[in-house]
């Protein structure tokens, strides 16, 4: 996919109207490294592979929260 800012400006306008402004971002871009089977498995289940991971993570720090476990 192309970043946005490659295509003519009144494209990028065009586009940008359509989806909105974002009143506030909801999630951080991070870079993190993953064994290669996490990864490999959670892309065969398909598109939106990496907001299943987010989920899979939250689930694990709620569950730490109601333990009172870290780690």
């Amino acid at each position: 996919m192309k970043p946005l800012s490659s295509l003519p400006e009144d494209l990028q306008k065009k586009l940008l109207s359509l989806r909105g402004p974002q009143v506030a971002p909801t999630k951080k871009p991070v870079s993190i490294r993953l064994s290669a089977d996490v990864v490999a498995g959670f892309k065969a289940t398909g598109a939106g592979w990496q907001t299943r991971i987010d989920e899979v993570l939250k689930k694990h720090l709620a569950k730490q929260k109601r333990t009172g476990t870290r780690g």
